[in-house]
């Protein structure tokens, strides 16, 4: 008996003594440098940002870019509640459908979470994140920083308060507060404040960048073009702190042509195509035409050049037609494909960039703080005009016609009372393809364009001026969401939307 149990306990002992190496996985290391982290965060933001779903289906469609072929709910507002929750779930914890399969895998990268660890591993060893092979410690958290401002404006001003200073605490706060947007305009300020301070352009040796390949100075600029754009967006609620920011921001340097927008390539091979090609070149799929909000501005400002890049002509009429923007399933399936334009082949290639920030976003933030009177810049027209310019060397080559510029419906007028559609206009046409940032604009300026859905029959035909919340959120983030809860519509303004 003594033996057996003798037996017993040294078998135990020896499965004991191997169990954490039998439980692990070799397939799925548990850490990963972070220089992976960063490119997957940076591929995986840019995927997610730019896709079939979130930009094709909730972007494109709320600034009027595109219009629905079928299946149109979502042109008249009534937008999937589950592409919502997938999406605020991926935005915070980082997750990218496996669209080049077609299964339901979803790839844990892309989102906060991950950018987030970067920071953690660079503050808690510095010594071994500069070992590491990553690069420069503080470069890596300035870069992860900004990327994580970066999408937290883009969520805040999608929903407007979200969970920020007490997000990504995993299980040490599983139901974080919502912060006010009000509280977070000034947060993002503050860290890329921060960041910026921290760039050694000196240091060459960050590694995992996709976007400028470990170029300091590159990162410089996007983070004082990125706060520009922050600083802009609550001119009409914090104009004092507005002003501050946009003259510190121009005075560190801010992006002075194409050459310097913060793009992510896509190239051409799976799984690394632009995500919009996968959908409608090797998919086959149909679900978008061109809008006839967009084709009817550029027809009628003769925008002739940069239509042919954004669209292919009707193959049934060789013109240029949009569909009528928020038609019913029924009458969508009336308008042949045929008798309208489509996705322009440029704009969908495979190796088309995703945006982060451009050039052209940079000369209107620009020609508008000038408009204003603030931070000290000067000459609406002149940043007005080079944002047009940028817009079309990016889609075109080459600067915009002179008879272009000449029209009075394009030309700035010095004094012009009315600066926000003339500004806001052309700012649309440049943001082209980032379908959330369109919308956001409109709904800042009030440049008008958009129309009302031409069957407004289900959600109505106004706008919507904020998305809901996920559903998930009323019964995963009780305690956060029931701040927020009364306010949850499509009909509610963002802190910042005063008109």
């Amino acid at each position: 008996m003594i033996l057996s149990v003798a037996g017993v306990l040294l078998a135990l002992s020896a499965c004991k003594k191997g169990f954490d190496k039998l439980n692990t996985d070799p397939n799925n290391p548990q850490t990963v440098p972070n220089s992976y982290l960063l490119s997957g965060a940076q591929k995986g933001l840019m995927d997610n940002t730019w896709d079939r779903w979130w930009n094709g289906s909730v972007g494109m469609l709320l600034a009027q870019y595109y219009a629905e072929n079928q299946y149109t709910d979502e042109s008249q507002y009534q937008f999937r509640e589950s592409v919502i929750k997938d999406y605020w779930n991926a935005f915070y914890a980082g997750a990218v459908p496996d669209q080049y399969s077609q299964s339901n895998t979803f790839f844990p990268e892309g989102g906060l979470k991950e950018l987030q660890t970067i920071i953690d591993n660079c503050k808690a060893d510095s010594a071994k994140a500069n070992a590491s092979g990553s690069g420069y410690f503080k470069n890596q958290i300035a870069v992860a920083t900004i990327l994580e401002v970066w999408t937290y404006q883009n969520m805040t001003d999608t929903w407007g308060d979200i969970p920020f200073s007490e997000a990504l605490k995993d299980i040490k706060n599983t139901q974080p507060k919502y912060d006010k947007q009000s509280d977070i305009y000034p947060a993002l300020l503050a860290r890329l404040d921060t960041a910026i301070g921290m760039i050694d352009v000196s240091k060459t040796d960050l590694t995992g960048d996709l976007i400028y390949n470990g170029d300091m100075m590159k990162w410089q600029k996007f983070g004082n073009s990125l706060k520009l754009r922050v600083a802009i967006r609550i001119a009409d609620v914090l104009p004092t702190l507005a002003s501050t920011k946009i003259q510190e921001a121009v005075a560190g340097g801010v992006f002075t042509s194409n050459d310097d927008n913060a793009l992510f390539q896509y190239i051409d091979g799976s799984p690394n195509y632009n995500p919009l090609y996968y959908d409608r070149r090797i998919t086959g799929r149909r679900d978008f035409s061109s809008s006839n909000t967009i084709v009817d501005v550029m027809n009628t400002l003769n925008d002739t050049l940069r239509l042919a890049v954004y669209f292919n002509r009707a193959g049934n009429t060789g013109t240029f037609v949009g569909r009528p923007y928020g038609q019913s399933s029924s009458n969508a399936g009336n308008t042949a494909l045929g008798d309208v334009s489509q996705q322009g082949n440029a704009t969908i290639s495979a190796t088309s960039p995703g945006v982060y920030l451009d050039y052209a976003q940079v000369e209107f933030i620009l020609a508008e703080a000038a408009a204003r009177g603030m931070g000290g810049v000067s000459d609406p027209e002149t940043h007005y005009l080079a944002g047009i310019n940028a817009s079309f060397n990016f889609w075109t080559g080459a600067d915009a016609p002179t008879p272009y510029l000449s029209q009075p419906s394009v030309a700035y007028a010095t004094a012009d009372a009315d600066w926000q559609h003339t500004i806001g206009k052309q700012k649309w046409l440049a943001l082209y393809m980032q379908g959330i940032q369109g919308w956001i604009e409109y709904r800042r300026l009030d440049f008008g364009i958009l129309q009302a859905t031409a069957d407004p029959q289900l959600q109505g035909n106004g706008v919507p001026v904020r998305m809901k919340y996920p559903y998930s959120e009323a019964s995963l983030n009780p305690s956060g969401y029931s701040s927020v809860q009364a306010a949850d519509n499509l009909t509610t303004k963002v802190w910042w939307d005063t008109h």
